[in-house]
């Protein structure tokens, strides 16, 4: 009987597990942006199906450890600092997000051969638009909202839902830079839409995060483009409405009431931390022990659930060390990210691998700049969306070491490595000079 999915999903897929597995992994990431339940039973079905049915290639371990060990390290410390926690039962349920990382197995396992990374960005693209669009008709229906009630799509709050479109932007751009194609004029009203949804959200972090990401796409791939950015984000300021400048000019201003809870938040955070600097107060705790450090009673106890900023969130539920294990975490996600970038400078490879890299670094630092403002690492959706982005470079092997790949020689007949002319220059390990090869 002929496969109904084969002609639609990339033919790297060769056989009907395969493709089915890719498309829960395709749906669980597209439907970060849509709902979270849907997304963790297709990432769950996914899991149990790769289990079942794929064996991994040569290789596809050795490429992970080094990520897998720091990550394994964070978590470990996770579940020390729960079971030191003052209400232990409650520090456990963080374990139920564990699950999550398996993203990072699953895309590397699934999305190995040309046009695989790319048909799970397109879905991203299309749920993160009708997101949009969801989120402006919220906005056109009641465009006199307050900061308590902004528009959220399909999300049930507007700094998740600002938080997935600006990942899913940054990554849009990154996908458009990369691409030499004329057939993507689909990406500008995409764009639009989702830079709409985020201006109209006004979710400061947000918008940082993007600028964020957009000017590291631009100083990998278009340097000079990036003094058009810098011209075009106060021009933006200028000509907006002036409850939009006068949101963005508050986060200069003390006497702010959005600003002072944040600074509320920081000293109460450097006290907690400063009496519980090895495992924290555990997680999921900081909502039941932040109130006991409070400097001021002007603030109400919900506001001190979260301590809206990543390292301050981590360094009081798990301590100063999981602090360190995390940012270990973090910046081996980049590096093996920029060693795939930096492969693609030095020996030709596909565009879908140049842009799962510059892809990459971009979300990252756009998820690194708003998360000083936001406790996203905490997102289940946001975090869902991150890893895939982040696990995209470890579909192509070797891209941890610039040279060969993990487990034998670089050949560049590897998948999303692919040598323009028979004759182009490659790297070998131990040589200091490019050693031409030809290719068989």
């Amino acid at each position: 009987m002929t496969d109904p999915l084969k002609g639609r999903l990339p033919a790297s897929l060769e056989t009907s597990s395969a493709r089915v597995i890719f498309l829960l992994l395709a749906g669980s990431v597209g439907a970060s942006l849509i709902s979270i339940a849907a997304s963790q039973i297709l990432l769950a079905l996914a899991s149990i199906g790769a289990v079942a049915f794929l064996r991994p290639r040569p290789g596809y371990f050795a490429n992970l450890r080094p990520m897998l060990l720091t990550l394994a390290l964070f978590l470990a410390w996770t579940v020390l600092a729960a079971l030191a926690s003052s209400d232990i039962r409650l520090g456990l349920t963080i374990v139920r997000k564990f699950f999550l990382f398996f993203i990072l197995l699953l895309v590397p396992l699934l999305a190995k051969g040309e046009g695989t990374i790319d048909w799970i960005y397109r879905t991203v693209f299309g749920a993160a638009a009708a997101s949009s669009v969801m989120g402006l008709i919220q906005f056109a229906r009641n465009p006199e909202r307050d900061l308590l009630h902004r528009i959220s799509g399909f999300s049930g709050q507007w700094m998740t839902f600002s938080g997935l479109l600006m990942l899913a932007l940054v990554a849009l751009v990154a996908y458009c830079v990369c691409s030499d194609r004329r057939d993507q004029r689909w990406a500008i009203p995409a764009g639009a839409l989702m830079f709409a949804a985020i201006y109209l959200s006004q979710t400061r972090s947000a918008v940082l995060g993007v600028i964020a990401g957009v000017f590291v796409v631009l100083l990998l791939r278009r340097p000079k483009a990036t003094l058009l950015l810098l011209i075009l984000i106060p021009a933006l300021y200028f000509i907006s409405p002036a409850r939009i400048q006068q949101r963005f000019r508050a986060g200069w201003h003390a006497d702010d009431p959005n600003t002072r809870n944040r600074i509320e938040l920081v000293e109460t955070s450097l006290r907690l931390i400063g009496d519980n600097p090895w495992f924290g107060v555990g997680p999921k705790n900081v909502a039941r022990e932040a109130p006991r450090y409070r400097g001021s009673d002007e603030f109400p106890d919900w506001m001190y659930q979260h301590m809206h900023n990543n390292l301050l969130q981590i360094a009081s539920e798990r301590g100063i060390p999981g602090l360190v294990l995390w940012a270990w975490f973090m910046v081996r996600l980049a590096w093996d990210a920029w060693q795939l970038f930096a492969r693609s400078r030095l020996a030709p490879a596909s565009r879908e691998a140049t842009m799962a890299a510059t892809a990459a670094l971009a979300c990252w630092a756009a998820l690194m700049i708003s998360g000083l403002f936001e406790y996203n690492f905490g997102d289940s959706e946001v975090l869902a969306l991150f890893l895939f982005f982040v696990a995209a470079p470890y579909a192509f092997p070797g891209h941890g070491s610039v040279g060969p790949a993990a487990g034998g020689e670089f050949t560049g007949q590897e998948p999303g490595l692919q040598r323009e002319h028979p004759d182009a220059p490659v790297i070998v390990r131990g040589q200091t000079e490019p050693v031409r090869q030809t290719l068989s």
